[in-house]
């Protein structure tokens, strides 16, 4: 028979059997969809992962205190942080006086705590972060009315603010966040309740991915880092307990450094050996962007990985069903093939048919898993407002495995009812 004519047939046979077929292809079309739906909804977290990264600069470097372990290798977690373990503004003017023409801008955060901004009846909720000036910069946020603060107002500890488009709506309802300039407004926190004047709007934006993970509920508010100190001073009842550093600092590297991995290592180095060789509790680490990006993408790739490797055993317990389901069509269909036989049907035309209707069987059940998988997929990736789409690789690969899976399984039925004995098949009853 012509490969046209077995399929015609092995059709036929599923429109004759459609429950049957279904419930055949039912471990196909689960184990297909799973791996779809992963691969869709994975790829979205993963670029929306990369994307909130590179939003802070992918030729940034960012360098914190971490734990220093002692010969043993043992780290003291009973002790917590001192000023001297601290980032002093020393050491940064020291490490620009070296690196100075390496860097772009730098930036140093100092958080001051939660608060309620105030105007009239219209309120807000926020954070607090006491930034350095041109800050705002390495950050990539887009300032759209106003400015970014400035070395006057920072160095001269004013008290000035820094918002966001979506706070002006809600403080300054009828107002421009360009007329939202020159307004003030007042800052309840916990240390009190302060009085600030507005010198900069920024855009609000914030994936997908990080408003859901996040909820989404709040922006921050920038300050003058000397004011975030007043602030912190202010709330500290013993002056003595207030440390005066930062924990971390943000550099972007400008065009002339090509190795930005190479340079957070050469930073690293300089803090180290200069200012904590002796500091047997505490050390710097350095890291760029770049990095933090590719481990970032290459842990949740091997994370899809493992899930739909998981969720591929499914295609295994489909294609034994398949498997199955085959020998019984060979024992229904005993006495057609030994008439076959009898007629002159060579083995390997009868193997043939039923490993082409073992991989029709195991392809309408790619088809059908493909596109509910598609669908999942998409839907997930709107629900987590990320933006998903489909990889082209993982449905061809999913569609050949399913094919691939229904001559494994299928060859075994197929040769046993190539084997059968013509006159034996005849009597069959």
């Amino acid at each position: 028979m012509y490969l046209k004519e077995n399929i015609l047939l092995a059709l036929s046979g599923l429109r004759a059997n459609k429950m049957r077929a279904l419930l055949t292809m039912l471990g196909i079309i689960i184990g297909i969809s799973s791996v779809i739906t992963i691969t869709t909804i994975g790829n979205a977290v993963s670029r929306s992962v990369s994307d909130l990264f590179a939003d802070l600069g992918a030729n940034s470097i960012q360098i914190y205190v971490q734990s220093k372990p002692d010969e043993y290798g043992n780290i003291n977690w009973g002790r917590g942080f001192e000023e001297e373990d601290l980032i002093q503004d020393e050491m940064i003017d020291q490490y620009l006086e070296m690196f100075g023409s390496q860097v772009d801008c730098w930036a140093v955060s100092q958080s001051v705590g939660s608060a309620d901004a105030l105007n009239g009846n219209n309120s807000a909720k926020g954070n607090v972060t006491g930034v350095n000036a041109n800050a705002l910069g390495i950050q990539n946020i887009n300032i759209i009315a106003g400015r970014d603060l400035n070395e006057q107002e920072v160095d001269g500890d004013k008290w000035v603010i820094v918002l966001s488009d979506r706070f002006v709506r809600d403080l300054f309802p009828r107002l421009t966040p360009q007329q939202a300039i020159g307004q003030e407004v007042k800052l309840r926190l916990a240390q009190g309740t302060y009085t600030f004047m507005v010198v900069g709007v920024y855009k609000y934006e914030v994936s997908g991915f990080a408003a859901t993970m996040t909820g989404d509920t709040s922006t921050t508010i920038f300050i003058p880092l000397g004011v975030s100190d007043t602030i912190l001073q202010d709330g500290s009842t013993d002056t003595s307990e207030w440390m005066k550093g930062y924990y971390q600092v943000q550099i972007r590297a400008n065009s002339t450094v090509t190795d930005s991995q190479l340079f957070a290592q050469q930073t690293e180095d300089f803090f180290n050996k200069r200012f904590y060789r002796s500091n047997p509790y505490y050390q710097i680490s350095a890291q760029s962007m770049d990095s933090m990006i590719g481990s970032m993408t290459s842990m949740m790739s091997t994370i899809q990985t493992a899930i739909s490797v998981i969720a591929a055993i499914s295609l295994l317990v489909g294609g034994i069903g398949v498997m199955n389901i085959m020998l019984v069509s060979v024992t229904e269909r005993t006495r057609e093939i030994g008439t076959r036989k009898a007629l002159g049907a060579k083995n390997s035309a009868i193997r043939i048919q039923f490993i082409v209707e073992s991989m029709i069987i195991c392809m309408i059940g790619g088809i059908i898993g493909v596109l509910l998988g598609t669908t999942v997929g998409l839907l997930g990736s709107a629900l987590l407002k990320v933006p998903g789409t489909p990889s082209v690789p993982a449905i061809l690969i999913a569609v050949g495995f399913s094919m691939a899976i229904g001559i494994f399984f299928g060859y075994y039925p197929a040769n046993k009812a190539a084997k059968l004995d013509p006159i034996e098949a005849l009597r069959y009853e």
